[in-house]
C-alpha cells in the first residue's frame, strides 16, 4: 500500500520574539497564532479575533500573548 502524503501542519505552539510583540504593541496590532500574520487595530487583551491573512480566529493582542507565555527571548 503506498504512503499517503499529508499537508504540513502549522507549529502546535507558535511563539513570537519580544521584538515582534513590542512592535505589535506599539502599532496596536495583534498576532496570529495560526499563520504568524498581523492584524491592525487590535486591543491589547484581544483573544480569538479573525486574521486578515488566513481567516482563522487565532489573533491575540500583544499583551495577551505575553500573559499566555507565547513570547520567547
Amino acid at each position: 500500500m503506498p504512503a499517503t502524503r499529508t499537508k504540513p501542519r502549522p507549529p502546535a505552539y507558535r511563539t513570537f520574539t519580544m521584538a515582534q510583540v513590542e512592535e505589535a504593541s506599539a502599532g496596536q496590532c495583534g498576532l496570529c497564532l495560526a499563520c504568524g500574520g498581523t492584524r491592525d487595530q487590535c486591543e491589547p487583551d484581544a483573544r480569538r479575533y479573525r486574521c486578515d491573512a488566513c481567516g482563522l480566529p487565532e489573533v491575540y493582542g500583544a499583551e495577551e500573548l505575553m500573559l499566555t507565555g507565547r513570547v520567547r527571548a
